[in-house]
């Protein structure tokens, strides 16, 4: 299976990353395909990606790395996505933290059993104790059984923001979906907001998908996204707070 992950030169924020997710999903890392993407920016003694890149491959043998000449985190998201090459992959930052283990086959099987299903999130906060809990910003449904195999949540039908539930946090893909999508996405806006209801491009694709959220009511929070919060704050480099979405960071 590949995975997808976008990342800049922060090798010891990149070590706890993987770790966690090698330690807790991906434990069998022969079995995977990594394709990441080095935006040239980052710690000012990584500038050929010398140190990301013997941190890749310490925790995978199989890699494929891109190393742009300039920073775009939407140009890194498609150029990732288009070497794609299993029908489910798993995309991540390099700033996710998998917080304790998961079996694969818990986040595939309702992709492979449920095919009107685009993808599988792991949610970032506390799952509320319902059955019909608001996540995202919008109202969930459940599915599960007692012994917590196969267990989801997807929006209610009809429900506030039911069509605008993929995201980029930690979350499994199908290659059909992202096969429909990419040759609408556009070099010059976040990634994640092109994937809206409100995007003439995406409305018609996203009405035909289903967005999933991996877990059970009561589920404590499975991943944790300010791995890179104080190597941001020590750094000379900023994400832009202008309401559009990140595309490239900014000096201070």
């Amino acid at each position: 299976m590949d995975i997808t992950m976008t990342a800049v030169r922060r090798p010891e924020v990149i070590e706890k990353t993987l770790k966690s997710f090698t330690e807790n999903l991906f434990v069998i890392p022969e079995d995977h395909r990594l394709i990441v993407n080095i935006d040239p920016i980052g710690d000012e003694d990584d500038k050929h990606n010398n140190k990301t890149i013997s941190i890749l491959k310490k925790y995978f043998p199989n890699i494929v790395i891109f190393e742009p000449n300039s920073q775009s985190f939407p140009k890194a998201v498609i150029r990732i996505w288009k070497e794609v090459k299993s029908n489910l992959f798993f995309h991540l930052e390099d700033d996710w933290i998998l917080k304790r283990p998961i079996f694969m086959n818990e986040l595939t099987q309702p992709l492979k059993q449920n095919k009107d299903l685009a993808c599988m999130r792991l949610y970032k906060e506390n799952i509320p104790f319902s059955n019909n809990p608001k996540m995202f910003g919008c109202s969930y449904n459940y599915h599960g059984t007692r012994s917590f195999t196969n267990t989801y949540f997807t929006p209610v039908p009809g429900s506030n923001n039911w069509k605008n539930q993929f995201g980029l946090n930690p979350v499994m893909i199908r290659k059909k979906f992202i096969d429909e999508t990419l040759p609408l996405m556009v070099n010059d806006k976040n990634p994640e907001k092109q994937f809206r209801e409100n995007n003439p491009l995406m409305s018609n694709i996203l009405n035909k998908w289903t967005f999933a959220i991996y877990g059970r009511p009561g589920l404590k929070r499975m991943v944790w996204g300010k791995n890179g919060l104080h190597w941001r704050l020590d750094s000379k480099f900023k994400k832009p707070r202008d309401g559009s979405g990140f595309t490239t960071w900014a000096f201070r």
